[in-house]
């Protein structure tokens, strides 16, 4: 009788703290502070990025990783590259969004390439946009709010 007793007397106790328990959920979901143009263009993007680099006077370079997406169980990488202004340590970062058959923002088909822009830069070049239109092989470049962007993530990696 002793055992039945102190089994009842654990249930009870686990129903309260089941009870009492709060479940907390952590939503993360910041808004980075950062402008992003789409462009489309014709060309590879080691071509498309020496036009931008001569127009806007950057140096984007070539990242050392690619990004790497896996979608359908195949992954594609597609090419980024990186300027770092050395004053305020702001980053602008040109990133493919085709690679072969695949595409890294689904819902942004029409744009090849995304520039990435810290906002800091883009408030300090204000003439920014227009001159990236005005590089050689940009066909057109255009404005894409963050907060539209459903996979927007997988440009800041």
């Amino acid at each position: 009788m002793a055992t039945f007793a102190c089994a009842c007397k654990r249930s009870a106790t686990a129903e309260v703290l089941n009870t009492t328990m709060a479940k907390l959920k952590l939503d993360l979901d910041p808004v980075p502070d950062i402008t992003v143009f789409g462009i489309s263009s014709h060309v590879n993007d080691h071509r498309l990025c020496w036009s931008i680099n001569q127009n806007v006077d950057l140096e984007l370079t070539r990242r050392r990783a690619d990004i790497t997406d896996v979608s359908n169980g195949i992954a594609a990488s597609y090419s980024v590259y990186d300027h770092v202004e050395e004053t305020s340590l702001a980053r602008i970062t040109l990133v493919n969004n085709h690679c072969g058959d695949g595409i890294l923002l689904k819902e942004q088909r029409q744009a090849d390439f995304f520039l990435v822009v810290d906002n800091e830069i883009a408030e300090c070049r204000p003439d920014l946009l227009d001159r990236v239109r005005a590089a050689e092989f940009v066909l057109t470049a255009f404005t894409i709010p963050y907060d539209q962007l459903r996979s927007g993530h997988k440009l800041l990696l």
